[in-house]
């Protein structure tokens, strides 16, 4: 039996192509017509050609891997993210290795840390907190890194996240629209930079519709948050007027776990929604669900991740000027049976 692996020049010679043609058409270093890559495709798989990936980093002085950090308690609904980023590298040959953060700033420092080690070309982070991602990312050196989703600022690395100005925008518009007057957030920390920053665009947004806008004293961004709000506007009034006299005619919440949260409290202690309240969610945490209960922002994530790719591998190709670059894409407004019609 013959045991010999077949090279890439039984390849180009299958493909009737030299074996340069058959190197670009293969890893996509450069050009090759559409006809010749068919061709150099169909006889390496023919053949069971696989690339001598050891060989081709020490020529490349590449591994042709690329990780990516998420933090655990996202994995549901990035995994479009997970998708869109393993499919882009793919299109290039380029293998990616998975890695999920804690909370804690130490474990995302392990995480980069492992990947370097790793030799990785390149790490796309999706920062767990601001506070816990600094670290890792300064860890990171020369390696190059784009951050996705939320981002740290700094001069030396790109990121793709939400427009937020354009999500607000969504959102307020919405709710004018349903002859809304007021609106209560619900569930972000005006101390925490991220949060603060969707609060100011809502604010500017609602200013800019002639609406007010009132922030509820912070609980935690998931569930059991939700319904602490919702006892809490209960327990002032909110039901008919929140703190200060303010009319609650729609509260936006952070994500769809907090929106379900208050819309249970209210409705247990009768209060009619959307007839007599209206909520909704800045952030659509079941991305493939097509009925939602709450009215939500879903955001691009297969499309985030598709920048993140792009704009990592501009980044590692020799000369990149390391002047950050900022992608910002929309969301999509999701109606849902929290808003009236």
């Amino acid at each position: 039996m013959d045991d010999e692996q077949p090279t890439l020049a039984d390849v180009a010679r299958a493909a009737g192509v030299s074996v340069a043609t058959a190197s670009r058409a293969l890893t996509g270093s450069r050009p090759v017509s559409g006809d010749r890559v068919r061709r150099v495709q169909e006889a390496s798989r023919a053949l069971g050609y696989h690339p001598n990936a050891v060989a081709s980093a020490l020529r490349l002085q590449r591994t042709e891997t690329v990780g990516l950090v998420l933090p655990r308690y996202t994995t549901g609904f990035l995994s479009a993210l997970i998708e869109s980023v393993s499919e882009g590298l793919e299109q290039h040959r380029i293998s990616l290795v998975l890695r999920y953060s804690e909370a804690d700033a130490q474990h995302d420092v392990d995480n980069v840390g492992s990947l370097i080690g790793r030799r990785v070309d390149g790490i796309i982070i999706c920062p767990p907190s601001l506070e816990a991602s600094r670290e890792s990312i300064a860890a990171a050196g020369a390696v190059p890194v784009v951050q996705v989703g939320r981002f740290v600022e700094t001069d030396r690395t790109d990121s793709v996240g939400l427009d937020e100005d354009r999500a607000t925008d969504l959102l307020v518009a919405h709710l004018a629209e349903r002859r809304v007057r007021s609106i209560l957030v619900v569930g972000l920390d005006q101390e925490v930079a991220a949060d603060s920053r969707r609060i100011r665009a809502l604010a500017l947004a609602a200013s800019a519709a002639g609406l007010e806008i009132a922030v509820a004293p912070f609980t935690a961004a998931v569930l059991e948050g939700g319904i602490r709000a919702g006892e809490w506007l209960v327990a002032e009034g909110g039901a008919g007027d929140a703190p200060g006299g303010l009319p609650v005619d729609a509260i936006v919440c952070a994500n769809d776990d907090v929106a379900s949260g208050v819309l249970a409290v209210l409705r247990m202690h009768g209060v009619a929604v959307p007839a007599r309240v209206q909520i909704a969610s800045l952030l659509d945490l079941a991305p493939g669900a097509e009925d939602h209960s709450v009215t939500t922002l879903r955001h691009p994530w297969p499309a985030m991740g598709r920048e993140a790719v792009r704009l990592l591998l501009d980044a590692r190709e020799p000369g990149h000027d390391r002047i950050a670059r900022r992608v910002t894409l929309a969301p999509q407004l999701v109606p849902g049976a929290s808003t009236l019609p």
